[in-house]
């Protein structure tokens, strides 16, 4: 049975090094829920706290009610899917899958039972008598995310389970591990530093810098709303443009260096005032125009993608910009062309100058 996790100012270090500071969070039964961040945040050293192969040194972490900072990991009813595999070389695929169960003492019967119905589950009965040496490497992680599901686990850990298989497998993978969850419900954290994964495999995100989390929300919402320019520029790609905001008898204005001014108030956070800010524009957040009013540039050169085409664009100020187009049937835009750039205000982000805290109505909600 599925238990909610409690995080209550967990605080993890390492000698004097401080590696996550008092990180308070909540992932819900059955829900799946994502760390994600780069390399070093702190996202596999909290999994591992969780596992109980790493110590906690303040703070607490519950499942459902139960504290479990000091219980051995074997008691924890944990599964747990790591990025190579790990699945036994001297066992054929049934074997490897009911090891755990031969070790809580089932009945034959039941053990049988439980791992047709879980090789079914991640589709691999056909290899059950093969020995993994025969399998692809997506069929390997598959055995291993059979060998954790089937003890029928309180909680599902999962760390980089897809990273060491190539882009085909992988899209499949994320696929069938998404499936296997809405089918299992078992409340699942799984650690990546692929956004484009998190954002197809996750309920929520907890997206983490520094051992910190910079902003937790479904996908959709990460990824319109980012709180804060590390986790616009984290998750996706964006384009940051300096200009500043002013706000005069109740209208709220982004200037730019070219003096292209734009109305924004209707999307401007309540609390907001004059200052200086830095604008996130996702390049399908651009219009681009070959005469008009926006921000001036000129085409340095252009990548065919066939439904896209992607622009690098060099602003009136001598910054580099990318735009992503529909392509046309026509032609693409030559290099040298001069262009206009207009903003879908509905959906760039505006933050302070320092990037941290976002102006825009409901880039600072956590969810």
């Amino acid at each position: 049975m599925s238990v909610p996790i409690t995080f209550s100012k967990v605080v993890k270090k390492y000698g004097a090094n401080t590696i996550i500071p008092e990180l308070t969070l909540k992932v819900s039964d059955g829900e799946f829920f994502t760390l994600l961040g780069p390399s070093g945040c702190g996202k596999t050293t909290l999994l591992r706290m969780v596992a109980g192969f790493n110590s906690i040194e303040s703070g607490t972490i519950m499942f459902g009610g139960q504290v479990i900072n000091d219980m051995p990991p074997a008691k924890r009813n944990i599964g747990m899917v790591f990025q190579n595999y790990a699945v036994f070389p001297h066992m054929t695929v049934r074997q490897n899958v009911a090891f755990g169960l031969t070790n809580r003492g089932l009945s034959k019967d039941e053990i049988n039972e439980r791992v047709d119905r879980i090789l079914e589950t991640t589709r691999i009965t056909e290899y059950a008598s093969r020995m993994p040496d025969r399998l692809s490497g997506g069929q390997q992680q598959r055995v291993a995310l059979a060998r954790a599901i089937v003890i029928r686990p309180n909680v599902l850990l999962m760390d980089e389970p897809l990273s060491n298989l190539d882009a085909k497998l992988r899209l499949e993978m994320r696929n069938a591990i998404r499936n296997i969850h809405n089918t299992m419900g078992i409340t699942t954290i799984y650690v990546t530093h692929d956004q484009e994964e998190a954002m197809a495999v996750s309920d929520r995100i907890a997206v983490m810098d520094g051992g910190v989390i910079q902003q937790v929300g479904v996908p959709k919402a990460i990824y319109q709303r980012p709180a804060n320019m590390f986790v616009a520029n984290f998750i996706g790609r964006s384009n940051a443009l300096d200009a500043e905001l002013l706000l005069e008898n109740g209208a709220a204005k982004l200037t730019f260096g070219n003096g292209t001014a734009v109305d924004y108030g209707v999307y401007l956070d309540g609390g907001a005032r004059s200052q200086k800010v830095r604008v996130s524009v996702r390049p399908e957040e651009f219009i681009v125009s070959k005469s008009g009013e926006g921000l001036s540039g000129v085409i340095e050169s252009s990548v065919f993608l066939g439904l896209n085409t992607t622009y690098f664009i060099k602003l009136f100020n001598g910054d580099i910009i990318e735009t992503v187009e529909e392509s046309s049937i026509d032609s693409i835009l030559a290099k040298g062309t001069k262009v206009s750039l207009r903003l879908k205000l509905d959906k760039i982000n505006v933050f302070t100058a320092d990037g941290k805290i976002s102006l825009t109505k409901g880039g600072s909600v956590n969810a």
